[in-house]
C-alpha cells in the first residue's frame, strides 16, 4: 500500500523506533511539520532554539537509547549551525539520521533565498549524504540511512529533502525494515588467548567501543582472567572500565610520547575498541614502545592495524569476543597468578588514589575554589547511578582522576572538540533516562558556546544539574601556550568576570552560586531530587 511522501517518512520513523524528533524548523520543513500535526502516534517534537543545541540533544539521546536519533534542520544555514554537532557525532561515533529541507526544486536554478549546497556542506561531517530528487527514492534512502548510521563505525547520515518533494500528490512504497545482522565473536580468539596467556606483564587499553557496545562487564572478566592492568584510551568518551576496580590505572594521556612511556611497563597489550589513540598534541615517534606484543580487537575492520601494527588483529562484536577470550584465558593463566597480579596492582593504585584524594580534600576552602577541590567536591557528591556529562576540558582531566564510577553509561564526553555540546547532550540524556540523575560538568567557555541549550532544559523541565566551572579564562589555551615556551599572558584567552546565574535565569533555569567546596558537594548530592534544571556557578581560582 502506498503513502504520501511525508506520511512515508513518519511511517519509517515509527518503524525504526524513533519517538522524538529534535529540530529547529523553518519554511522548508512545513510539509513534515504538517504531517506530524495531522497524524496519530507521531514522534514528539523537541524544539531547540539553535541547531548546535538541537544536534547535541540528539547526540545525548542516541547514546543513552543505543539507537539512532532523528534530527530535522532547516536549509543551508540551519545545517551550517548544526555542523559542529555533526562533527562531534562523527568523531564520537554517535548514530544520527539528519534531514534538512531544501528549497523548492521548481525555482532552485534561480538561486532562491535560503538555498545552498546542502550535500557539499554536510559531506565532511557525516558518514554519507543523500540528495533526494525523486519522491520514490525517499523511503529507500531513509531506510538505508538508519541502517548505515549504526553499522560500524557508527555515525551521522544526512538527507537533503526538497520542500516540494514532501508535498507531492503521489504515493510511494515503503520498504519493510531489515534488522541489522548481529556481529558474532571474532575469529582468531584462540591465538589472542595464547599471546595474552604467555604475557608476564599484560595490559589492556579500553577504548570507547567497549562503552558503546555495552561490553564493560565482558572486559572486566577478561582483565581479571589474566590480571591485566587497564587504561582508558586517551580522552575517552565513555566509561569503558570501572574506575573503582583495583586493576584500573587511569586514562592514557593524548600524546604519543606519554602513551609510549606508560605502555613501556608491559610486554603485551590488548587494545579493545580504541580509535587509533586519537592524539592531541604532536610528539615525535610512535605511540607504542618497541617489542610490545599487540592484540587488537574491534568491531570496525578498518581499525585493525590502522595506526600501529598488531601481532593479532581480531574483528567482531566486542562483548561476545571478550567473554570468549575470558573463558580461554581461564585455561591459559593460573587463577592464583591472576589474583596475585590483581592484588599487587590494586595496592599500588589504591595508594595513588589515596594521595590524590588527600591532596584534593586538603584544598577545600570558601570560593573561589582550587580546581582540585572543585573536582573532588563534584566527584564525592555524585548520587548513586548518576550520569556525568563532561565538557570541562582542563577541569575534566582532574575529574576523571577522582570519579568512582562503575555503572555502564555513567560518564559521557565528546572527543569531537566542537565546544557547546555539553548542555544539549545532558538534556538529551535526561530525556532518555528520566529516572537517572544527570550532572553536567562544564567549563565556562564550553557553556558560552552552548548556552541556548538551557532554553530547552527549561522547556522540557529536564532535571539536569549544570555545574559551570567558572575561572574566567580559556585555561587549556593558557597552559598549552606556557608549555610551548610562550611568555606572559596568551592573547585572546581572558573571558573576564562572568555571572552564569544571570544567564541561567534569563532562560528560565534556577541558579545558585557555590560559596564553598562543601556546599558544592551538597548541591551535587541533591541532583537526584531535582524536578527541573538547576545551574551552579562555581568560582574557580584562575
Amino acid at each position: 500500500m502506498g503513502h504520501r511522501p511525508a506520511a512515508a517518512v513518519l511511517d519509517i520513523l515509527r518503524d525504526e523506533g524513533v519517538d522524538k524528533v529534535f529540530g529547529n524548523p523553518g519554511t522548508t520543513e512545513l510539509p513534515f511539520l504538517a504531517a506530524l500535526a495531522d497524524a496519530h502516534n507521531t514522534p514528539e517534537y523537541i524544539l531547540g532554539i539553535h541547531e548546535g543545541s538541537v544536534v547535541a540533544m540528539a547526540d545525548g539521546y542516541a547514546r543513552a537509547t543505543h539507537r539512532p536519533a532523528f534530527v530535522s534542520l532547516h536549509i543551508a544555514a540551519g545545517l551550517a549551525n548544526g555542523l559542529i554537532g555533526l562533527l562531534n557525532a562523527r568523531r564520537s561515533r554517535t548514530p544520527l539520521v539528519v534531514t534538512a529541507g531544501q528549497q523548492d526544486r521548481r525555482h532552485l536554478q534561480q538561486d532562491p533565498m535560503l538555498s545552498g549546497d546542502l550535500i557539499g556542506l554536510a559531506t565532511p561531517a557525516v558518514k554519507a549524504a543523500y540528495d533526494i530528487q525523486h519522491a520514490r527514492d525517499l523511503p529507500l534512502a531513509l531506510r538505508r540511512a538508519f541502517a548505515l548510521a549504526v553499522r560500524p563505525p557508527a555515525g551521522p547520515v544526512f538527507l537533503s529533502v526538497p520542500m516540494d518533494l514532501l508535498d507531492e500528490d503521489t504515493e510511494v512504497e515503503v520498504p519493510a525494515r531489515t534488522p541489522p545482522p548481529p556481529q558474532g565473536p571474532a575469529a582468531g580468539i584462540e591465538r589472542a588467548a595464547v599471546l595474552l596467556g604467555a604475557a608476564t606483564r599484560p595490559a589492556i587499553v579500553a577504548g570507547d567501543g567497549v562503552g558503546r557496545e555495552d561490553a564493560l562487564g565482558a572486559l572486566v572478566r577478561t582483565a581479571e582472567a589474566c590480571g591485566a592492568t587497564v587504561h582508558h584510551q586517551p580522552m575517552s568518551d565513555c566509561l569503558n572500565f570501572p574506575t573503582t576496580h583495583p586493576l584500573y590505572a587511569g586514562m592514557l594521556p593524548p600524546r604519543h610520547d606519554a602513551i609510549r612511556e606508560a605502555l613501556t611497563a608491559y610486554d603485551t597489550v590488548l587494545i579493545v575498541g580504541a580509535h587509533a589513540f586519537t592524539p592531541h598534541h604532536y610528539t615525535p615517534g610512535p605511540a607504542l614502545p618497541p617489542g610490545l606484543t599487540v592484540v587488537q580487537l574491534d568491531s570496525d575492520p578498518d581499525e585493525i592495524g590502522r595506526n600501529f601494527p598488531a601481532t593479532a588483529g581480531l574483528v567482531g562484536a566486542l562483548a561476545p569476543s571478550l567473554h570468549r577470550l575470558a573463558d580461554l584465558l581461564g585455561d591459559q593463566v593460573p587463577a592464583h597468578t591472576a589474583r596475585s597480579r590483581t592484588l599487587r596492582t590494586g595496592q599500588r593504585h589504591t595508594a595513588e588514589r589515596d594521595r590524590a584524594e588527600s591532596a584534593a580534600r586538603a584544598a577545600y576552602s570558601p570560593a573561589p575554589l582550587a580546581p582540585w577541590a572543585a573536582a573532588h567536591a563534584v566527584a564525592r557528591g555524585l548520587p548513586p547511578d548518576a550520569v556525568v556529562v563532561e565538557e570541562a576540558i582542563t577541569m575534566g582531566l582532574l575529574l576523571r582522576r577522582l570519579v568512582r564510577l562503575d555503572a555502564p553509561g555513567s560518564y559521557t564526553h565528546t572527543v569531537g572538540g566542537g565546544l557547546g555540546w555539553g548542555i544539549g547532550a545532558a538534556v538529551g540524556r535526561a530525556l532518555a533516562e528520566p529516572g537517572r540523575p544527570v550532572v553536567a560538568v562544564l567549563g565556562d567557555g564550553c557553556t558560552l558556546f552552548g548556552l541556548q541549550g538551557l532554553w530547552s532544559a527549561a522547556r522540557q523541565s529536564a532535571p539536569v544539574l549544570f555545574v559551570v566551572m567558572n575561572n574566567g579564562v580559556y585555561r587549556t589555551l593558557q597552559d598549552t601556550y606556557a608549555a610551548r615556551g610562550g611568555e606572559g599572558v596568551c592573547p585572546g584567552t581572558d573571558l573576564g568576570p562572568l555571572d552564569f546565574t544571570q544567564a541561567a535565569r534569563f532562560f528560565g533555569v534556577d541558579a545558585v552560586r557555590a560559596e564553598s567546596a562543601d556546599q558544592l558537594r551538597e548541591l551535587v548530592a541533591g541532583a537526584g531530587e531535582l524536578t527541573g534544571p538547576l545551574l551552579i556557578d562555581v568560582p574557580i581560582r584562575s
